[in-house]
């Protein structure tokens, strides 16, 4: 009797959970704006690798077409300072403002976004280049999120 009702309610639990409604939000708008140019103005890095990331969501038989500008603003802060003065812990900031012109109609939007990590400074000198760009891969895909779904949010309306 245990094990009967032990595969029904499987059963049932398996029913309710596959059409649960659950979808990708993004998914949604992808296809719905045309990014005609990407002017990024700062670091070549991360200028790169946000304006490549961008242009995967352009289509181009999309009717909305937009021309965007990207303003990069990179700084390198103390944080942690031991006993002798020596610097122990970095933050590293990175700012994008976005502006995005409508072609249609000329409206523009704008939209400040800022990412902050912190990485530690190792013995040696090689370890700590290599937490610097290890934060600045996690700031990147941080800030290129957050642009994308403001773009995706702001041409949905």
């Amino acid at each position: 009797m245990k094990k009967i009702t032990k595969i029904i309610s499987i059963f049932t639990l398996a029913i309710l959970l596959s059409s649960c409604g659950f979808k990708q939000i993004n998914k949604k708008n992808i296809g719905s704006i045309n990014i005609q140019n990407i002017n990024v103005i700062g670091e070549k890095r991360i200028a790169y690798t946000l304006k490549n990331n961008i242009l995967l969501i352009s289509d181009i038989s999309s009717k909305n077409k937009y021309d965007a500008e990207i303003k990069i603003q990179k700084t390198k802060n103390n944080k942690i300072k031991n006993k002798l003065g020596q610097i122990k812990r970095f933050t590293l900031s990175v700012s994008a403002n976005l502006q995005l012109i409508n072609l249609n109609n000329n409206n523009k939007i704008r939209k400040t976004f800022l990412r902050n990590s912190d990485y530690e400074v190792a013995k040696i000198h090689s370890n700590s280049i290599s937490n610097e760009n290890s934060a600045m891969k996690i700031i990147i895909e941080q800030l290129t999120e957050d642009i994308i779904n403001f773009i995706n949010f702001s041409v949905k309306k």
